[in-house]
């Protein structure tokens, strides 16, 4: 155990507290104060040592959704929860909270896909919470279940969804109702969606439930080798157009903010790096325009800056849509052939029907 500044940094990072394998230590604290009085965030790191093996080493990015991926998701949830659980206390690290290292609450109730940040130790309270809520009711049973369930997992997890659902099957073996529990709660808190994208309809206005998403830089992803989705929206347009996607940012966001726009299916990063929009300011807004396909479609924004910006209050909204079609004017030739048959069958009729009273004439004579 080292400070940050004496090591440093891990992988040319200074970061407040991070267990750094390449170095073979565990950082705490930069800026010459040090993070290892707080037993919260000493335990989280310890915690993260001792999960290692089960959970494996991938780094995180960001997925599709624009969410940490999930095995961070998972490492950050577990670790945040122990330490809990060793304290006794379900407020994270108030003692050593940084202006870049805020204190995390276990006891607020975050859900998919409205608390999504695309920073790991945030978007783990939706985790870190629902264990906290179902072991307020079950303690050591509950903490006995997760213990086995994470020792006796033979490969390290892969997704978010498949690994709360693989929980319940190991607390069934233990009990039933606790399983129950748990698939209840990590439902509340959205830990079973396979895809966390928000809702973003035509006409209609979306925000974050902590009033913004914030939305890393790339000094926030450092792994990335190219800038992956951070937001990602669906809806489905009763009519294609041309459309209006409007949204409040950060300052000067408008330089890093791009928005790309696909029909039917996510946006993935091979899309992302194909055509994009980029924002202009209007009147304390950002606005980009887009071509809005008939039926679903996705929306993702991208951010190339450097430095994390926030954005709230997205709103879409269809500005222009194609004239309807009109079946073309008939022409004058079209008009006399028409005028020339109907002329002839007339004439053809009136024909036949003095022919036939001629005929019924003759008889009536004779006799």
């Amino acid at each position: 155990m080292t400070s940050a500044d004496e090591l440093g940094g891990c992988d040319g990072a200074l970061r407040d507290s991070s267990l750094c394998q390449g170095q073979g230590a565990i950082l705490f604290g930069v800026r010459a104060r040090q993070l290892c009085t707080d037993a919260d965030v000493v335990t989280h790191e310890l915690s993260h040592v001792w999960m290692r093996p089960m959970l494996g080493e991938r780094r995180w990015l960001l997925d599709a959704a624009g969410t940490s991926n999930d095995p961070a998701l998972i490492k950050e949830g577990l670790a945040d929860f122990h330490a809990a659980l060793k304290t006794g206390d379900p407020l994270w690290g108030e003692h050593s909270a940084l202006p870049t290292e805020a204190a995390r609450s276990l006891r607020v109730k975050v859900s998919f896909p409205e608390a999504r940040t695309g920073f790991a130790h945030a978007d783990s309270l939706a985790l870190s919470s629902a264990l906290w809520e179902v072991h307020s009711h079950a303690k050591a049973r509950f903490v006995q279940g997760l213990t086995r369930y994470l020792v006796q997992t033979s490969s390290p997890p892969t997704a978010l969804a498949p690994w709360a659902r693989g929980l319940a099957v190991e607390l069934e073996k233990q009990d039933p109702a606790l399983a129950a529990t748990w698939l209840r709660t990590a439902g509340r808190h959205g830990l079973l969606l396979e895809e966390r994208v928000l809702d973003l309809r035509v006409g209609e206005m979306t925000r974050a439930a902590s009033d913004a998403f914030l939305v890393p830089g790339r000094r926030d992803v450092p792994e990335a080798s190219v800038p992956r989705s951070v937001l990602q929206f669906r809806g489905d347009s009763p009519t294609e157009g041309k459309a209006l996607l409007a949204l409040r940012a950060g300052p000067h966001a408008e330089q890093d903010l791009e928005v790309v726009i696909r029909p039917g299916t996510p946006v993935d990063e091979a899309t992302a790096l194909g055509a994009r929009t980029r924002f202009t300011q209007v009147g304390g807004r950002l606005e980009a325009s887009l071509e809005l396909p008939r039926g679903p479609y996705y929306v993702q924004l991208t951010h190339r800056g450097e430095a994390a910006t926030w954005v709230d209050d997205l709103s879409i909204r269809l500005v222009e849509s194609p004239a309807p079609s009109t079946p073309p004017a008939p022409s004058l030739l079209a008009v006399s052939v028409g005028l020339l048959a109907a002329s002839t069958f007339a004439l053809a009729a009136l024909r036949w029907r003095r022919g036939k009273r001629a005929a019924t004439a003759r008889p009536r004579q004779g006799a």
